[in-house]
């Protein structure tokens, strides 16, 4: 009877955290699109530049751009967690691999940084 009420709880608690997680993923998802035109904007203008690390990064001086630069960040960090956490790699390892598909789908003139830390525009 323990055992089966043990179970219980370890599959609901499992369940909750799913939707949690799906969430937040959801609340992310849509705080990172209404910050894309934004930040666009800024690569375009060469302020900020995707690092080899899968976050952005402000180049020189970007005026009122950390704030956008941090939480844009915070909500990269969170995903790369999430998918860390759903895939048994690293959020590091997420992070990185991201970097190479940013930086190949990158528009010409974004900055942007290369495995060595190397910084170009593409």
């Amino acid at each position: 009877m323990i055992a089966r009420l043990f179970a219980a709880c370890l599959a609901l608690c499992a369940f909750t955290a799913t939707v949690v997680a799906a969430e937040s993923a959801a609340a992310i998802r849509q705080r990172m699109e209404q910050r894309l035109s934004q930040l666009d904007d800024l690569k375009a203008k060469g302020a900020i530049g995707e690092n080899n690390r899968g976050f952005v990064e402000v180049r020189g001086s970007a005026g009122n751009a950390a704030a956008l630069v941090a939480d844009e960040n915070r909500d990269r960090e969170a995903v790369y967690a999430l998918i860390a956490q759903q895939t048994g790699a690293t959020a590091d390892s997420v992070g990185r691999a991201r970097a190479k598909q940013i930086a190949a789908s990158a528009k010409s003139g974004v900055w942007v940084q290369d495995e060595s830390g190397a910084w170009k525009k593409k």
